[in-house]
C-alpha cells in the first residue's frame, strides 16, 4: 500500500522543523529573534499555517546557519506552500459563498461560461496544422516553466502577495464603510467629531513602505525621491499591523451581522480576512516593525514617535473576538500606546518568556544587515477610532533622517469597543454565538 504523497505545506513545515531541531534552540529563543510568538512559529513547523511573508522565514534560516543553496531551496518550498495555502482558501471560500444566503449590495454569481462545442474530425492537412499548434502549446508550457523558476529567485513584494490574498478570500462588505487596501481603513467619511491632529503633532514624512524610502530634508519633511536618493537609504523595514496577542489574542470590529462572517483565520492569514470583511481593529493595535541595514556599518535608530491624525467616536459595529485556544509562554518586550491621551508616545515595556523576565530596551537601537531589529509596537484605545502613525528617527555616520512607518501609505486605524455586541467562534457549532 502507498503512503500519501507529501503536500507542499507539510514539505515546507517538514524543513522549518528540521531546522529548528538543528539549532538546538527553543521556540521562544527564535520566536524572539524572528519577530513572531512561540506559538505562531510552532504552526509554522507543525504545517497548521504557511507565513504570508517570506521575510520571518529567511530570518529564521539564517539564525540556523542557511546559506546560498539553501535558502534558494528553502524560498522554492515557501512559494510552493504559499501557492497551497491559496489554492485551499480559494476553494474554501468557494464553498462559504455557497452556503451562506447573499447579502444585499453583494454582486450576484456570473453564470457558468457554454461548455465548448465539439470539434469535427480534421482532415489531413488539419492534422498537420494540429501537429504545429502542439509543438506550439509545447514551447509555451517550456516558457511557463523558466518564468515560474524566474519568479522563485526573485518572489513578488509582500504588498502584492496581501494584494493577491485578500482576492482569493473574496470581499465587498454590505456597508458603507469599505475597507482601503491595509484592510482595517474606512473610506467613508469621518464623522462630525473626527478631529485632526494638533499643530504640535508634528510634521507628516512620506514613505515607500520600507522598500524605497524617502530621505528628510532639513527642515524635518521629506518629498518623493528620486530613485538614486532611495538607492541610498542605509536601511529597509517592513511593516505588519496583524499582530495578535500570544499569535490567537485580537478583536476586529465588523459592520456585518455574526451570519455573514466568516470563522476567524490564523493570525498568518488576518490580513485578507480582514480585508475581505472591512474590520476594524479593535482596542488594541499591534504593529511589528523589522528593520535590516543594507551593510555591515551600523544604522542607529535614534527615537520613534506617535502622530495621530484624526479621532472620531467608535463605529457602532459587532466585535468578534480570535481567540482560538492557542498561545504561548512567551510575552515579548514591546511599546506601548496609549492612543486615548492627548499626546501619545511609545512607551518601552518589558515581556517574559516561560517565566524569565525579558527586560525593556528603550531607544537608540542598531541595525545592519547581519543584525535585524524587530520592534513590536501596541497602539490601545478605549473611546477613539483613531488614525496614527509612527515616525522612526535614524543616524549612520554623517547621514541622518526621519522615515514614517504606516500601512502601505495609510495610516493605522483602531477603535475602541466599548459597549459593543462581542461574539466568540464556537468550533462545535460552527458559527459566531454571543460572548458568555
Amino acid at each position: 500500500m502507498s503512503t500519501p504523497r507529501e503536500t507542499e505545506t507539510e514539505a515546507f513545515a517538514r524543513r522549518l522543523s528540521e531546522l529548528r531541531d538543528g539549532s538546538g534552540r527553543s521556540y521562544g529563543a527564535l520566536a524572539r529573534r524572528v519577530g513572531v510568538s512561540a506559538s505562531t512559529l510552532h504552526r509554522y513547523c507543525s504545517g497548521q499555517t504557511v507565513p504570508v511573508e517570506y521575510t520571518p522565514v529567511e530570518r529564521l534560516a539564517r539564525l540556523c546557519g542557511c546559506q546560498g543553496e539553501e535558502l534558494t531551496a528553502l524560498h522554492r518550498l515557501w512559494v510552493r506552500a504559499d501557492a497551497d495555502r491559496g489554492r485551499r482558501q480559494e476553494s474554501g471560500a468557494g464553498a462559504a459563498g455557497r452556503e451562506v444566503t447573499a447579502v444585499p449590495g453583494e454582486a450576484p454569481e456570473a453564470d457558468p461560461a457554454p461548455a465548448p462545442e465539439p470539434l469535427a474530425e480534421p482532415d489531413e492537412p488539419g492534422r498537420r496544422g494540429r501537429r504545429w499548434a502542439y509543438a506550439t502549446v509545447l514551447a509555451a508550457a517550456v516558457l511557463a516553466l523558466v518564468l515560474l523558476i524566474a519568479f522563485a529567485e526573485n518572489f513578488p513584494s509582500a504588498a502584492d502577495r496581501r494584494q493577491s490574498a485578500a482576492e482569493q478570500f473574496g470581499g465587498g462588505a454590505n456597508d458603507s464603510s469599505q475597507p482601503h487596501p491595509d484592510g482595517s481603513r474606512s473610506t467613508a467619511p469621518a464623522s462630525p467629531d473626527a478631529t485632526a491632529s494638533a499643530p504640535g503633532d508634528g510634521p507628516r514624512v512620506s514613505t515607500d513602505h520600507g522598500q524605497r524610502p524617502p530621505e528628510a530634508t532639513a527642515s524635518g519633511r521629506s518629498t518623493a525621491p528620486s530613485e538614486p536618493e532611495r538607492s541610498r537609504l542605509p536601511f529597509t523595514w517592513s511593516t505588519n499591523d496583524h499582530i495578535w496577542q500570544n499569535g490567537c489574542g485580537h478583536t476586529y470590529l465588523v459592520n456585518r451581522g455574526p451570519a455573514h462572517v466568516p470563522p476567524p483565520p490564523a493570525e498568518a492569514d488576518a490580513e485578507p480576512w480582514a480585508r475581505s470583511v472591512g474590520a476594524v481593529h479593535g482596542a488594541d493595535t499591534g504593529v511589528r516593525i523589522t528593520v535590516q541595514g543594507k551593510s555591515d556599518k551600523a544604522v542607529v535608530l535614534e527615537a520613534m514617535h506617535v502622530r495621530v491624525t484624526a479621532r472620531r467616536a467608535p463605529p457602532k459595529h459587532n466585535a468578534f473576538r480570535m481567540n482560538l485556544g492557542c498561545g504561548g509562554a512567551l510575552t515579548p518586550r514591546l511599546f506601548d500606546v496609549d492612543l486615548d491621551k492627548p499626546r501619545p508616545i511609545a512607551r518601552s515595556m518589558a515581556g517574559n518568556d516561560a517565566g524569565e523576565p525579558i527586560p525593556a530596551v528603550s531607544f537608540p537601537y542598531k541595525v545592519s544587515a547581519t543584525d535585524p531589529e524587530t520592534l513590536l509596537v501596541t497602539g490601545r484605545t478605549v473611546g477613539c477610532d483613531c488614525d496614527w502613525y509612527l515616525e522612526l528617527e535614524w543616524s549612520s555616520g554623517d547621514r541622518s533622517g526621519t522615515v514614517r512607518i504606516d500601512d502601505s501609505g495609510q495610516p493605522f486605524r483602531t477603535s475602541g469597543i466599548q459597549d459593543r455586541p462581542v461574539f466568540d467562534y464556537g468550533t462545535g457549532s460552527g458559527r459566531w454565538n454571543p460572548a458568555a
